[in-house]
């Protein structure tokens, strides 16, 4: 049997500061996951709604990462707001440039001597999360193991690295990082991209110096380019995402570059900056490591913001396009309108139709993908969902209220209708969402239709769409498309939808290869044949409204 003490010193220190590096990074994820869960939704409200002014934008940023301790989810969810079209770039810079300094906390607090303290909290969490029957306190429970974790796995990379003093190649090592300060902002870079957390390289930084392995000099180009690296997670956020998004992340990853570039520029300078500033607080060498951290985000911060709409334009220069911004709520429902109820109704209408443009926009998605056009982005078919779910909410709340007012017998009797009309629509949303996740099925087990039954299906999706380009034009009164029309499509559709069907089967029974694709195209033509369903519902209901309206002309 092999004795711990046999093993070379090398292994057990590689052991000691990876067993610490994992249970700090299970901690890392633990604490934010609970804390998001415990004030998650919240948090969210004050990220969207406190962005008016830049200054602000940062306050919240680094509030909410600070809360959080990531910067890393803090910038996803801000790139996401960007993408739904509920907040702007320039909105944005302000935000990630706080989330960068609210992440430097972590390192502030594994800079104090608060090891000994860790055990204990984890055995009182667990406690807490093995007995404690309320979700709250779980929450709480996880959120203190998630502390505990952190400093306990700090506490052995301390252990774990303290030998390396004594090591020649790591002194020669980290020389050369003092030396050479590009090397060590590549490393910290690279580090931190791989590890996914600015907070586990700053921990690893300060096990380091505190140890004596590592110098502040050659450890101040590693927290740089942690810096740089952080900004992986959120390019990663952006793929699929629309202009806008993709703008807020090369805005992260170009102000955390050229601020970077700016300090390596006068580096010794720098470094004196922060030994002064240190001497103001306890000053170690991991009180030094942890206010470079902060000292460097809090600069940056102080430089970009007073520029923030002229960088915004620099980022729009770099990154062209044309951004089409969609509202993800009602445009046209006044609450002004409401005193008149025939104009009332009318921006309902124009509520339903923009629903079944974004309806019409996801067919064509779903179309584009089915042929392998390129670049096509499916999460279109989400977002859509997500905005016409929002249209119902807001038509079902103005409709609500505008039948609390006087109203003619008429306009009375369409309320219902329109109604039941917006249910269906969101119903075909619900369709839309569901082929997202059917089509990412496809594209993942990498299956291909045989070109005839994509054929097929394509004259079937065309059907489905021409039924609803029909109904866009029904509504406002401007085509002759009747409803018996309508039903004559809806019956093709479903005459396609069984002889697709059937097609594909057997030419499943002459190609057993085509078997795993089956339960994916029959997934696609239900869906299909569902939303031309609900489109009859549609037009059914929009008959009844123009009969209202006829009806009282020609009384």
């Amino acid at each position: 049997m092999i004795s711990p003490m046999s093993l070379p010193k090398e292994l057990l220190i590689g052991f000691t500061v990876a067993g610490g590096l994992g249970l700090f990074l299970f901690g890392l994820h633990i604490l934010p996951e609970a804390l998001k869960r415990t004030a998650g939704k919240s948090l969210r409200n004050i990220l969207r709604w406190s962005t008016k002014w830049p200054v602000l934008g940062l306050l919240t940023g680094m509030f909410v990462t600070a809360l959080i301790q990531s910067s890393s989810a803090t910038t996803v969810i801000t790139v996401g707001f960007v993408n739904a079209g509920l907040m702007q770039l320039s909105q944005s810079v302000g935000v990630i440039l706080g989330a960068n300094i609210g992440t430097t906390v972590t390192g502030q607090l594994l800079a104090f001597k608060v090891s000994e303290f860790a055990l204990p909290v984890i055995f009182i969490g667990v406690i807490i999360r093995i007995f404690a029957k309320r979700t709250f306190l779980q929450n709480i429970a996880e959120i203190l193991i998630g502390f505990g974790l952190l400093f306990f796995g700090m506490d052995l990379m301390s252990q774990g690295v303290k030998p390396l003093k004594e090591s020649g190649i790591t002194d020669e090592l980290f020389k050369s990082f003092a030396a050479n300060p590009v090397l060590g902002v590549l490393v910290g870079a690279v580090a931190t991209a791989l590890l996914q957390s600015s907070s586990a390289t700053v921990a690893i930084v300060i096990a380091l110096v505190s140890n004596e392995a590592l110098s502040i000099d050659a450890a101040i180009p590693v927290i740089l380019g942690d810096n740089i690296g952080t900004c992986v997670t959120a390019m990663l956020a952006s793929i699929g995402t629309n202009l806008a998004a993709r703008r807020t992340a090369i805005a992260h990853l170009l102000f955390n570059t050229i601020g970077t570039i700016i300090v390596l520029i006068i580096l010794p300078l720098y470094s004196q900056l922060v030994f002064f500033l240190s001497t103001f607080t306890e000053n170690t060498p991991a009180r030094q490591a942890a206010n470079a951290h902060t000292i460097f985000n809090v600069a940056n911060a102080l430089l970009f913001l007073p520029f923030t709409r002229l960088y915004t334009r620099f980022i729009e220069l770099i990154i062209p396009g044309k951004m089409v911004i969609k509202e993800d709520r009602a445009i046209h429902l006044d609450k002004n309108l409401l005193a008149s109820p025939p104009l009332a109704l009318d921006a309902v209408d124009k509520e339903v139709l923009r629903a079944l443009h974004f309806s019409s926009e996801s067919i064509d998605i779903v179309r584009s993908f089915i042929k392998n056009e390129p670049n096509i982005n499916l999460l279109i078919l989400k977002e859509n969902e997500n905005i016409i779910d929002n249209l119902q909410l807001d038509i079902t709340e103005f409709l609500a209220t505008l039948s609390t007012k006087k109203l003619s017998e008429i306009d009375a009797q369409k309320i219902p209708k329109l109604l039941h009309t917006i249910n269906d629509i969101e119903r075909i949303g619900d369709h839309g969402e569901s082929l997202f996740y059917v089509l990412e099925r496809k594209k993942s087990m990498k299956i291909e239709f045989p070109v005839e039954s994509t054929g097929k299906l394509i004259e079937m999706i065309d059907a489905v769409q021409e039924l609803l380009h029909q109904i866009i034009e029904y509504i406002p009164g401007s085509s002759k498309f009747t409803v018996g029309d309508a039903y004559t499509l809806e019956n093709k559709i479903n005459a396609m939808r069984n002889e697709n069907q059937s097609f594909y089967f057997e030419e499943i029974t002459n190609t057993p290869a085509l078997v795993t694709g089956g339960m994916v195209y029959y997934d696609v033509l239900v869906n299909f044949e569902k939303i031309g369903d609900h489109l009859i519902n549609v037009i059914t209901a929009y008959e009844g409204i123009q009969e209202l309206d006829f009806n009282h002309k020609h009384q």
